[in-house]
C-alpha cells in the first residue's frame, strides 16, 4: 500500500513549496536582470575605451578588474545596494516583503533541520515549533535535550529576535513618516463652501481678517491656504498675528488650515477641494516684478479653468492684478 500523508503534512509541504517557488522565481528574475545590466555596461565601457584610444585621449577611466584580469563593471555588493535602494524607493511594501521573506526562510530552514532531528520527523510539527521560537524567544528553553537540537533552537530564536526588531523599526518608521507627512500639510482637505487662498504675500493676513469678519454672522467658516511655503512657517505667521498686542488678528470662529504645495498644479487644487469652495482668492508673490507677477496670475487662472471639476462650480474667483494695464489679459483667458 502507498504510504499515507497526513493532510497537515501535505498542507505544510504545499505552503513551503509555494513560498520557496515564489522566492526562487524572484531571485532568478533578479539574476537575469543583473546579468543583462552587466553585459550592457561592459559593452558601453569597452566602446568608450575604444573611442578614447582612437582619439588619443589619456584621461583616466575608473574600471575594476577581477582576479582573472577581466573587466569588472560593478561588484555584487554594489548591485545588491542598488536593487535594495530601488525597491525601497519605488514600493512602500518592499520592506514588508523583505521582512516576510526573511521570516519564511528562517522558519523553512529551521523547520527542515528540526524535522531531521526530531523523533517523529513531522514537518508540520517542526514548522510550528520553529514559528514559536521566532515569535517567542522564551520557547526555546523547552527544547528537547541534545546539543544539535538546542543549537538549532538557539539560532532560530536569535533570528526571530532580529526579525521582530526589524519589524518594530519598520512600524516606527512608517508611523514617523505619516506624522511628518501630516505636519508638512500633505493630507487632503475634506471641506465644502469654504474659501481657498492660493499663494501667500503681505496682504494674506489682512484678507484672512476680512473673510473672518464676513463669516462672523454665520458663526465662522473655513479658510484653506495653499502656498508653496513651509506649513510650519505659515502657521507661525498666523499665530504671531493673533498674539500681536497692536491690532491682533481676530478669527471670530473662522478656522484657518494651511497646506504646502504648488497652486498651479491640478492635484494640489484637488487636495484643497477647490472644486467645492465658495470662493477662491489668488495672490501673487512678493518677490516678482508686476508684469511677471501678473503673468503668473494668468497661469493661475488658466490652471483653475483647466481643472475639470472646478469648471461647473459657481465659485467666485478673485485674482490680484499688480499692473492695471494687464487687466485685459485676464478677460481674454
Amino acid at each position: 500500500a502507498a504510504p499515507y500523508l497526513h493532510p497537515a503534512e501535505f498542507s505544510t509541504l504545499l505552503l513551503l513549496l509555494l513560498g520557496t517557488n515564489t522566492i526562487a522565481r524572484f531571485l532568478l528574475s533578479e539574476y537575469k536582470l543583473v546579468k543583462r545590466k552587466a553585459e550592457a555596461m561592459a559593452k558601453a565601457i569597452h566602446a568608450d575605451r575604444g573611442n578614447i584610444n582612437h582619439r588619443g585621449n589619456h584621461n583616466k577611466t575608473d574600471v575594476k578588474r577581477d582576479e582573472e584580469g577581466q573587466l569588472g563593471v560593478f561588484t555584487a555588493y554594489e548591485m545588491f545596494e542598488y536593487r535594495i535602494d530601488y525597491y525601497f524607493s519605488t514600493s512602500k511594501w518592499a520592506k514588508v516583503a523583505l521582512l516576510l521573506g526573511f521570516t519564511f526562510v528562517l522558519i523553512a530552514v529551521g523547520a527542515g533541520l528540526l524535522a531531521v532531528s526530531l523523533e517523529d520527523h513531522s514537518i508540520s510539527n517542526a514548522v510550528w515549533i520553529a514559528w514559536t521560537y521566532v515569535a517567542d524567544p522564551g520557547t526555546h528553553a523547552d527544547a528537547p535535550a541534545g546539543f544539535f537540537i538546542r543549537l538549532i533552537s538557539f539560532s532560530i530564536t536569535v533570528g526571530g529576535m532580529l526579525i521582530f526588531a526589524l519589524m518594530i523599526g519598520i512600524i516606527s518608521e512608517y508611523i514617523g513618516d505619516k506624522v511628518d507627512e501630516l505636519k508638512k500639510g500633505k493630507s487632503r482637505i475634506i471641506e465644502s463652501d469654504h474659501t481657498v487662498i492660493l499663494g501667500w504675500n503681505d496682504k494674506s493676513l489682512a484678507i484672512i481678517q476680512q473673510i473672518a469678519l464676513a463669516n462672523e454672522s454665520e458663526g465662522g467658516g473655513t479658510i484653506v491656504v495653499l502656498a508653496d511655503e513651509d506649513k510650519d512657517e505659515l502657521e507661525s505667521k498666523l499665530a504671531s498675528a493673533i498674539q500681536s498686542i497692536e491690532n491682533p488678528l481676530q478669527l471670530l470662529g473662522t478656522e484657518v488650515i494651511f497646506r504646502s504645495g504648488n497652486p498651479l498644479m491640478e492635484c494640489e487644487l484637488r487636495r484643497v477641494s477647490a472644486n467645492t469652495a465658495r470662493s477662491v482668492v489668488a495672490l501673487s508673490l512678493d518677490d516678482l516684478d508686476p508684469d511677471e507677477a501678473d503673468s503668473n496670475m494668468v497661469r493661475q487662472v488658466m490652471a483653475l479653468k483647466a481643472f475639470d471639476e472646478f469648471g461647473g462650480n459657481d465659485c467666485h474667483v478673485v485674482v490680484e492684478v499688480n499692473d492695471v494695464d494687464n487687466q485685459e489679459l485676464f478677460a481674454l483667458v
